[in-house]
């Protein structure tokens, strides 16, 4: 048990309205990936192509088209997909044994915020694990992208 100093709180007690005995979330795993897009522009530029259809998830083609379309630079965007990519498999733990870079993605949610999708496969991985949760977080600036994933058990 804790004892209640000045501003602490025992345990089971109140913080700042939350129940302290709340049950938290467990957190199966944290995975980040820093990229430089340079880098992945090279790569882009020799197979346009080949490159996109093995790394795409197909609703992050979708997006991939519709970029196109716009005759917007798809490379800022095929950077941050890749990058979540490799910052899940890092939180999961396995890397890409048994995963395939088309099973994993990230679309925008409603307001904007980032979501990841999955293919059915990766989605039976994750319950057989115990995952419940996922949170993805991607920024960028100038010539690099970060992606911070982490994974919660159920």
């Amino acid at each position: 048990m804790i004892r209640r100093r000045s501003g602490a709180y025992s345990a089971g007690s109140r913080v700042a309205g939350v129940a302290a005995s709340a049950p938290a979330a467990a957190l199966y795993g944290v995975g980040v990936d820093l990229l430089q897009i340079s880098r992945l522009a090279d790569v882009q530029a020799r197979h346009p192509e080949r490159f996109a259809r093995r790394l795409l998830h197909p609703l992050e083609m979708q997006r991939l088209e519709s970029l196109r379309e716009a005759q917007r630079d798809p490379v800022n965007f095929l950077a941050k997909c890749f990058a979540v990519k490799e910052a899940f498999v890092k939180a999961l733990g396995t890397g890409f044994r048994g995963i395939a870079h088309d099973e994993v993605g990230w679309v925008r949610g409603a307001l904007g915020k980032p979501e990841l999708v999955f293919s059915p496969k990766v989605e039976a991985v994750l319950r057989a694990r115990g995952i419940g949760a996922r949170h993805v977080s991607i920024t960028d600036e100038i010539d690099f992208v970060c992606v911070v994933v982490t994974l919660e058990r159920c």
